[in-house]
């Protein structure tokens, strides 16, 4: 059957069409579009979706599932990557017995993210097989063969790809439905990584990567590796990057390689690419991953072609290399003239304000106006992922500190205990306090911190799409659940002043506020108002 599809719904296709038993995520950019299409086809074909607490909590479910033979899918932005490396560290020395596919949705230019970090090189930290789809027919074509090779040498298996590549368009020929597994009991000694276990496991996932790069030379997976045109300088362009490329210019006088064998490298088919030519442009995005390992394996074959690269200076190293940036290197490097107009750049959500009735707005306003009324200073804000960003801009102008996510409880301890004697208010939306945010809290409460904690509850995940967030009382397939309550929590923690404002009570807020200037202890507060945005799913501005 073939069908138009983006990025995003390929990928999505993929896990639907695989038999996969469970997908889990955290919901971020670019993977949110992923998971939410798998979802649509969830009830069809049987598969089970589910929004997890936190991005380790989603990779540690999949894996259970996966250590059954079941296959497994778990989905996390890049920085998302960074929670799942703790049991991907140990499930890469067990292995697994189902196939489990790792997506990883990376963020160049930071558009929605707190860095732009690159999840290939987690991936090769992991020493587990990194693959990266050029256009939406080798994504959905990944995708399924990154569950083969998972059960072919029993690892998790990482398919990168870039918020630009979710949003490109193309014909995609899809493959019925494959059944699913039936789950087998465990082996006994199978997953227990044990200390005494480690060495002669680590000696055998070598062994398996070893495999992973001999098998990438060959078909079927040197078939994702394209190569076209004819001249001697070359160009390797990794993901979407390709495509894009070939879509502003003639690139016939040219030899071009479209990789998507990420780690470990096809060494053969990069050698041989190489032979003739006398330089050759590494294009990837975001750091020089693939460059430094091709200068690295061009040294060792005694080859004299020049390679330049980000790390040379003829390729952008920081932000995305969009269209534009694409058309200067076109023009400066290879003097060719695009053919095409470039697509214009992104903006930066987080440069917006809160929007009409955002129920964020009153309380933070009300902060300024009670603080300069006691003639006090304001408090100092230390902020959280997602909304509270907006923060930071006009009028508000009242965020100091914005770390990664779930780091505002800890980071304002951290104030404190420096000896700061300023209020200080570390805030996190309800989604953050479910995520990582709690830990926090739970620090702060063993501690009795002088802090004023503020959870914002908009009963929503609302920067990256209103997604249903943890606790709300319905699971992520909309089966009724009882609601989890931060208040609750905070009660069980046995902080002393737990509070809960409705978010547009001025009168009662004002009132906090002034009991929270005025008195010092640790104070915990749940500022409660439904985004009004949720239906439509999208912030309107004034």
């Amino acid at each position: 059957m073939n069908k138009t599809m983006t990025g995003a719904e390929s990928l999505a296709r993929g896990i639907l069409d695989s038999g996969a038993g469970v997908l889990t995520s955290y919901p971020g950019g670019p993977v949110t579009g992923v998971v939410e299409t798998a979802l649509k086809g969830a009830k069809e074909s049987g598969l089970y979706v589910e929004w997890s607490a936190n991005e380790k909590v989603a990779f540690e479910t999949a894996l259970g599932c996966a250590a059954t033979g079941v296959r497994a899918a778990v989905a996390a932005k890049h920085v998302g990557i960074n929670h799942i490396l703790d049991p991907l560290m140990t499930a890469n020395l067990t292995g697994i017995r189902g196939g489990m596919v790792i997506l990883a949705g990376d963020d160049p230019g930071s558009y929605n993210s707190q860095n732009e970090q690159d999840s290939r090189i987690l991936g090769s930290f992991a020493e587990i097989p990194v693959l990266e789809p050029i256009d939406p027919q080798q994504g959905y074509d990944l995708v399924l063969t990154a569950f083969k090779l998972s059960e072919k040498i029993g690892l998790p298996v990482m398919v990168r790809f870039t918020a630009d590549y979710t949003q490109g368009q193309g014909e995609v020929s899809t493959s019925p439905p494959a059944p699913r597994a039936q789950a087998e009991l465990l082996e006994r000694d199978r997953y227990k990584c044990l200390p005494e276990h480690v060495p002669s496991l680590h000696r055998e996932l070598h062994r398996k990567m070893d495999l992973v790069a001999g098998a990438f030379d060959q078909p079927p997976y040197s078939s994702f590796n394209r190569i076209s045109g004819r001249g001697p300088v070359g160009l390797v362009a990794t993901g979407i990057l390709g495509p894009t490329l070939r879509g502003l210019a003639d690139l016939s006088g040219f030899r071009l390689l479209e990789l998507a064998t990420i780690h470990p490298l096809p060494h053969k088919t990069i050698l041989d690419f190489l032979q003739e030519l006398e330089e050759v442009y590494i294009l990837e995005e975001v750091e020089p991953f693939v460059e430094d390992r091709i200068r690295i394996a061009a040294h060792k074959a005694g080859l004299k072609v020049k390679i330049k690269g980000k790390t040379t200076g003829h390729v952008p190293w920081e932000g995305d290399i969009d269209q534009a940036g694409l058309a200067r290197f076109l023009a400066q490097e290879l003097n060719l003239e695009p053919k095409a107009v470039p697509a214009e750049a992104r903006d930066y959500p987080s440069l917006q304000p809160f929007g009409r009735g955002c129920p964020y707005s009153l309380f933070f306003s009300s902060m300024k106006k009670v603080a300069a009324e006691l003639g006090q200073q304001r408090p100092i804000v230390v902020g959280e992922t997602g909304c509270l960003v907006k923060l930071n801009n006009p009028p508000m102008e009242s965020l100091e500190l914005k770390f990664s996510m779930g780091a505002s409880a800890g980071s304002a301890w951290g104030l404190r205990l420096s000896g700061l004697k300023n209020r200080i208010v570390a805030a996190m939306g309800d989604s953050v306090f479910f995520h990582t945010g709690i830990n926090g809290v739970i620090n702060a409460a063993n501690a009795q911190a002088d802090l004023i904690i503020v959870v914002m509850d908009n009963k929503t995940v609302a920067l990256t799409g209103f997604q249903e967030r943890m606790g709300s009382g319905r699971t992520t397939l909309g089966k009724a659940t009882k609601p989890i309550l931060p208040e609750d929590l905070a009660r069980a923690m046995g902080i002393p002043s737990v509070t809960v404002l409705d978010a547009f009570d001025r009168e009662k807020i004002e009132l906090t506020w002034k009991e929270c200037l005025q008195e010092k202890g640790l104070r915990f507060i749940v500022v409660r108002g439904e985004c009004p945005y949720i239906d439509s799913k999208k912030c309107v501005i004034d």
